[in-house]
């Protein structure tokens, strides 16, 4: 009886949310659920989180912290961050609120800082006063950074500790190498200080904030309630995005293997996703409002335009399901209220992958259906798949080359020196052809932690690129010749 029961419990998560591809009338009843939207207009809502008061936080790209309470968006933000180089993927991140925070008042940030040649990341802790946010200390920096691969997502712990994701910030090696903080989970005190149980601490050369280590790009970070287990979800190099456990001092393989690849000392993912998802941030759902979800772990998808459902069992994935595919766009954040409701944030202005869709970078609450609308009243309910999109104009090669490839190979093509070579002087690695060039942009190049950007970019775009790279070659051998 009580397998039976919790079949027909896995059966009716779908009835509740396949109506959310419907089209053509208002939510009610007969849909399971409603989706409220609190704000639009945004740019790139990167984190959410809630303040005792239930008021919700969030932090916009372009360096801004904005406040949510009673129904409304703060048109001005509690903070604005100016010196952050925006490119591309760069800018205000992760955010964490104090376990303390009705005694300490503190409020963590994560940013970029430099400039867009030389980048680096920090995290800063402020106190949240009068509704500002005031007397920042820092508390890390001089992480690695890139307009491509920084994380960074913060996460309190049971241990009241911060965690720290950070990407490989397109130096893929250095996510093996212990000196280097690219690629790892860090865990740090909250003021900075380094916990002496740290798997490195007595390791004179590492990091000793490293957790784990040879990860591409942690996005994801989420503590299992009740058995503490530490997941993550992370960005695969073509396909290949992962679900771990990530296990004190362990290595995940980045990039000595991908996908579901084997090597001795190092983990496998516990999921492996090909197509890509682009898995962004994680929780494990455990309020009353959808039973269905109890227990389960919820995971916001860029790439895969929805709320990834997984079910575990014993620490292995027993099933897996996408909610909400392709109604909202891009999905980044995503938390639990206190109200038991989900909270989720669109993030379509992300440059090269993102679809450029007036008004639609939001900020959305799902709610069961017949619930009541606290706090929005009169608010507008959006449930279906955003339409007012316009047509994006043609990107040239040497625009998409800035996007993409600038951080590794150079504004120019010149390479960076002992990481990738000189391309505008021809030192190819499989060949300085047409096809060549275009075949290694679509593949990506595994063992140099080059990725695919088939799927990612339309084939015309890889054209362009192609041409873009092969012609500035030819243009510069040509001038060497005659010289």
């Amino acid at each position: 009886m009580k397998k039976t029961l919790m079949i027909l419990g896995l059966l009716a998560i779908p009835v509740l949310f396949i109506c959310s591809q419907r089209r053509g009338h208002q939510a009610g009843d007969d849909k399971g659920y409603v989706i409220d939207t609190l704000a639009s207009n945004l740019v790139v809502p990167w984190q959410i989180v809630f303040l005792p008061d239930k008021s919700l936080l969030f932090t916009e790209r372009p360096g801004r912290v904005r406040l949510f309470r009673n129904g409304k968006l703060r048109d001005k933000p509690i903070l604005v961050v100016h010196d952050i180089p925006l490119r591309n993927k760069t800018g205000m991140l992760g955010m964490a609120i104090h376990p303390n925070f009705l005694q300490n008042h503190f409020v963590y940030l994560a940013h970029d800082y430099g400039t867009a040649d030389a980048m680096n990341l920090k995290v800063v802790r402020y106190e949240f006063m009068n509704d500002t946010l005031i007397n920042p200390k820092i508390i890390i920096d001089g992480l690695p950074a890139n307009q491509n691969h920084t994380g960074c997502r913060l996460v309190f712990g049971p241990d009241h500790k911060l965690w720290v994701t950070t990407g490989d910030a397109d130096q893929p090696i250095r996510a093996q190498d212990l000196k280097y903080y690219n690629g790892k989970v860090l865990r740090i005190n909250d003021d900075g200080t380094i916990p002496t149980d740290n798997p490195f601490f007595k390791n004179d050369t590492a990091k000793k904030e490293i957790w784990t280590y040879g990860h591409r790009n942690v996005q994801g970070l989420v503590f299992e309630p009740g058995t503490g287990t530490l997941f993550n979800t992370e960005h695969g190099p073509t396909g290949g995005d992962e679900i771990n456990i990530d296990k004190k001092g362990d290595n995940y393989g980045w990039p000595i293997i991908h996908h579901r690849e084997k090597h001795e000392g190092m983990h496998s993912p516990l999921a492996e996703f090909t197509p890509s998802i682009a898995p962004g941030e994680a929780l494990f759902y455990t309020a009353g409002a959808f039973p269905q979800l109890k227990n389960n772990l919820l995971i916001a998808c860029l790439r895969g335009e929805g709320i990834l459902r997984v079910t575990l069992h014993h620490d292995t994935v027993a099933s897996e399901e996408m909610l909400l595919k392709n109604t909202y766009g891009r999905i980044r954040s995503i938390a639990t209220g206190s109200d038991g409701y989900i909270y989720f944030s669109t993030s379509q202005e992300d440059p090269v992958e993102g679809k450029h869709r007036p008004g639609f970078d939001m900020l959305l609450r799902m709610r069961p259906a017949g619930s009541r609308n606290t706090d929005i009243a009169g608010q507008k309910l959006m449930t279906t798949a955003p339409q007012n999109t316009k047509p994006i104009a043609a990107r040239t090669g040497a625009a998409l080359f800035q996007q993409l490839c600038a951080s590794c190979h150079g504004d120019r093509l010149q390479g960076k020196m002992g990481s990738t070579p000189n391309l505008a002087a021809g030192k190819f690695l499989h060949g300085a052809d047409k096809a060549s060039i275009n075949r290694n942009i679509t593949n990506g190049i595994m063992n140099k932690g080059m990725p695919s950007w088939n799927g990612a970019i339309s084939k015309a775009d890889i054209s362009r690129l192609t041409e873009y790279i092969y012609a500035h070659n030819r243009k510069h051998s040509i001038k060497k010749t005659s010289h």
